[in-house]
């Protein structure tokens, strides 16, 4: 009765196994074929758009380099049938390059059509250095951005290394080579040495923003418009981070100042983010074991960069 029992469950635990694997390869294959009708869907050259149009774009999550990106903003630029661009920020910031590329896309395409960021929830630190591509910056009241700053983060594990008896020895041509290490302790010279990088870095931001922003800044707040701290969108306003406390209604009425026809263009959303890089995170959370795997949330961990 036992080994009837155990081949009973044996039996059982086979045909779920064999069932997700179907349901997995059958997921499978429904996601490659849904990629492939609109894995193009974010390109202007690939979309039948033939009448003018208000293109709306979004620069979500934390910001790195990104050439398919670039490449679908470059087309925005080149696009006779985009009137002007609507530039919709929810993002903490990120690398310093990927945010300055950012920018420098965004300045290429306004210097041939009006482009207006309008700020969500958080648009702070690389996120703010985006909005500042525009001539036109909308916030709501309860806005988070501002974070005018860089950081950089290193942590070190010599102590519990010593406590559990692992030593780090470390070869190399010159005593700043490959600092800060988590393997070694800092001393006064590394500290130096990062340091001068963070405030040159810093340096680039801030007269990335006194140049964008000109006379708008209050001169009277520089000390704390430059010192890193995050403002609400009433404060953002108030120094003159932001061109104005609204909402889309305030992006359209500026692009009315600037002789587009916003009656009766439509608005069109255009992906910036290639389809393929969300193919595999929503593949895996059809697949049994990993229900609630989501590396964007995951990815929020890097929040904190510049």
């Amino acid at each position: 009765m036992t080994n009837n029992s155990n081949l009973s469950a044996l039996l059982i635990l086979k045909s779920k196994l064999n069932k997700w694997k179907n349901i997995a390869i059958f997921s499978l294959i429904i996601s490659v074929l849904l990629l492939g009708f609109g894995g193009s869907s974010g390109k202007i050259g690939s979309q039948v758009m033939e009448e003018d149009y208000i293109a709306s774009i979004n620069i979500n999550d934390v910001i790195f380099e990104d050439d398919y990106r670039s490449e679908i903003l470059a087309e925005i630029a080149k696009s006779k049938a985009v009137k002007a661009l609507i530039i919709n920020i929810n993002s903490p910031g990120g690398g310093i390059v990927g945010s300055e590329i950012l920018f420098n896309d965004l300045r290429e395409i306004a210097k041939v059509k009006p482009i207006a960021v309008l700020m969500q929830s958080v648009a702070a630190s690389g996120g703010y250095m985006a909005a500042i591509a525009s001539d036109y910056i909308v916030a709501y009241n309860g806005t988070i951005t501002g974070s005018i700053g860089v950081l950089m983060e290193s942590q070190e594990v010599t102590q519990l290394a010593q406590k559990i008896g692992v030593k780090f020895n470390s070869y190399k041509s010159s005593p700043l080579k490959g600092s800060p290490s988590m393997f070694e302790k800092s001393n006064a010279k590394v500290d130096a040495v990062i340091q001068e990088s963070i405030n040159d870095s810093h340096k680039f931001f801030s007269d990335l923003v006194k140049s964008r922003r000109g006379e708008k800044l209050k001169k009277q707040y520089f000390s704390k418009i430059f010192d890193g701290r995050i403002f609400t969108g009433r404060q953002a306003f108030e120094v003159g981070l932001i061109d104005k406390v609204g909402n889309k209604d305030d992006v359209l009425a500026y692009f009315k100042t600037k002789k587009i026809d916003v009656e009766n263009l439509p608005i069109k959303n255009v992906e910036i983010v290639e389809n393929k890089k969300e193919f595999f995170e929503k593949f895996l959370n059809l697949i049994p074991f990993f229900d609630g795997l989501n590396l964007k949330n995951n990815q929020q961990i890097m929040a904190v960069l510049p």
